[in-house]
């Protein structure tokens, strides 16, 4: 939002891919008249699939979830031809990490949401954890349960050193009145 009031006519362009993908997975395409329907782009996403990709979110059920439910971000197999067929010298690793626990589907490692519209947003690292006196806590499930919150714009969960505890979360927290938006009477 703070790059569009201060560069109203620029193009702010989300792209989201991996070094395996070789080519952007999720972006708003500017000749994207060529391609398809025009859509805006939204603060916090990387807009929609790029033609050739077909992205799911799969809940820990291994089924598609709802839209607008946080799940493991996959790309239905078969994947398009710019997409890495292998780790080099170790196909089984590969299997292994990408193919195997979400069976008809590459892993990307991270989890998401499309929303009712069909966009994309990142939001966390399926392997991102922090380890609480002995309790994994899973980062982005703590930021998912901040950002439920009505004067929550955007958070982020990091891990702080503690001597007893070994880590505690620490959430950075961004809310409406700090991102220029309204806030109500509770927030202040």
């Amino acid at each position: 939002m703070w790059l569009r009031k201060q560069f109203p006519r620029t193009i702010i362009n989300d792209n989201w891919w991996q070094t395996e993908t070789g080519f952007p997975v999720g972006s708003k395409l500017v000749n994207q008249d060529v391609y398809g329907p025009v859509y805006p782009t939204l603060p916090g996403s990387c807009t929609k699939a790029i033609p050739g990709w077909d992205i799911r979110i799969i809940n820990d059920e291994n089924e598609e979830a709802e839209r607008g439910t946080l799940g493991r971000v996959c790309f239905k197999l078969p994947l398009p031809p710019c997409h890495t067929m292998t780790i080099w010298g170790n196909d089984q690793t590969y299997i292994d990490k990408y193919l195997t626990d979400v069976p008809g589907y590459y892993l990307s490692g991270d989890e998401g949401i499309i929303d009712k519209r069909g966009y994309l947003q990142i939001l966390s690292r399926i392997d991102d954890v922090i380890n609480v006196a002995g309790h994994r806590l899973d980062t982005g499930r703590l930021e998912e349960s901040i950002n439920k919150h009505a004067e929550v714009v955007e958070s982020a969960v990091v891990g702080l050193n503690d001597k007893m505890k070994g880590q505690v979360p620490l959430a950075y927290v961004v809310t409406r009145a700090q991102a220029g938006g309204e806030a109500s009477a509770a927030a202040k």
